[in-house]
């Protein structure tokens, strides 16, 4: 009789399990479709997130009301979003995240810009990247680097670093680093003044050139003002060329 008992139980607490376990599912699936019928949780919100100085807010809020608003928050795609923020020339990163009921939030990080670059566009250290912002309103004095490709960058700006660390014991500024299309490496300084110091290789080659010459010019005291450039493909020594002087009649 005790084990009849034990056993009517144990199938009541089955069926009770299983109608617990079917209401919770049928709750779910309620819920589900709930949230992603049209318009039953609708962006209304948008929060823009970091600390812009070069990218228009006004210009975010409307590319996220455009392509967000009265969307569905739920089952919304961030990612068109996203895609369009990225095509702000001054975003480095863009990330975009659903706050319940209805808000999306954009966060933004702005390019850092570390150099110009060639005539048009500028470049980001920190990314690794070169970005083509409007520049008319852009007045940094930035020294400006220069390739024939964008990839090149990267590389030209890590040269930039070591030439300015090495003229900087010598009072000396650059105005631009050059790379051309056979790889000779070009230091512009304020001045004017051009210093060619030709390919490099794996033993930096130009940065043992660009030494030699700085101990040589201090030593004899090199006026390089008065020179148009010094070229310093040799083995040992360099080759200057002075300006042009014009005579007054």
């Amino acid at each position: 009789m005790a084990g009849k008992q034990s056993r009517g139980r144990f199938i009541i607490g089955l069926i009770f399990c299983a109608l617990v376990i079917g209401c919770i599912v049928s709750f779910d699936l309620r819920l589900k479709e709930a949230l992603v019928a049209d318009e039953s949780l609708p962006v209304k919100n948008i929060v823009i997130d970091g600390a812009l100085k070069r990218i228009d807010k006004r210009e975010v809020a409307a590319l996220a009301g455009q392509l967000c608003a009265g969307h569905n928050l739920p089952i919304l795609d961030t990612a068109p979003l996203t895609q369009a923020l990225m095509q702000i020339p001054w975003t480095a990163r863009a990330l975009v995240k659903k706050r319940m009921p209805d808000t999306l939030v954009v966060s933004l990080v702005e390019h850092v810009p570390a150099a110009y670059w060639n005539d048009n566009g500028l470049y980001d250290a920190v990314a690794q990247q070169v970005f083509y912002p409007d520049l008319t309103r852009f007045h940094e004095p930035l020294v400006r680097l220069a390739a024939p490709h964008d990839d090149l960058a990267p590389e030209v700006y890590t040269k930039a670093v070591l030439f300015m660390r090495a003229l900087k014991p010598y009072g000396l500024q650059m105005r631009a680093v050059m790379l051309d299309n056979i790889r000779c490496f070009r230091i512009e300084l304020i001045n004017g003044t051009t210093l060619i110091l030709g390919r490099d290789n794996e033993h930096a080659v130009v940065a043992t050139r660009l030494k030699r010459f700085l101990q040589a010019m201090d030593r004899a005291n090199l006026n390089l003002s008065a020179l148009e450039y010094v070229d310093l493909r040799y083995d040992s020594g360099f080759a200057v060329r002075e300006r042009a002087v014009l005579k007054q009649e």
